[in-house]
């Protein structure tokens, strides 16, 4: 049975999306609370992403509005290893994608495009660098970077 954090006694913002990904992973125990909502693959309509924990492993959940089913990225939680976080608590939101991954010592990411009107995702816990969501335009993915 899929465990649901609804924390301060809330309810999915959308349930649908929540019901997307507990179907998909229905061991891990996702936080409706931490539901949001933005342009993610620049198709003009609100997609959703929201966090999970299970075993130790944080998870972002995201569901494309054009997509039946969520695309999951599983990380750990641990200083030491590149796709991790550094901390708990894990935070998601939503961030602008109006920068040069070039100018941010990143250098060039292939499929990554500048944008006014689309959306990224970032995961922050502890004092390491975020870890940066966007829609690959290459792969029609979501894909991550992080220094």
């Amino acid at each position: 049975m899929a465990m649901l954090a609804l924390a301060g006694g809330g309810e999915a913002h959308s349930p649908a999306p929540l019901r997307a990904v507990v179907a998909y992973a229905p061991d891990v125990k996702w936080e409706s609370i931490s539901e949001l909502a933005a342009d993610l693959d620049c198709d003009g309509r609100p997609d959703r992403a929201l966090l999970g924990r299970h075993s130790g492993t944080i998870y972002v959940g995201v569901l494309l509005s054009s997509k039946r089913e969520p695309q999951l990225f599983g990380f750990a939680v641990d200083p030491g290893i590149q796709n991790a976080i550094c901390a708990e608590p894990a935070v998601l939101t939503i961030e602008s994608l109006d920068y040069d991954p070039k100018e941010e010592g990143v250098g060039p990411i292939a499929g990554f495009r500048r944008s006014k009107r689309c959306k990224g995702l970032r995961l922050e816990g502890g004092e390491c660098d975020s870890i940066h969501f966007f829609w690959n335009h290459k792969t029609r993915r979501l894909e991550w970077w992080r220094r």
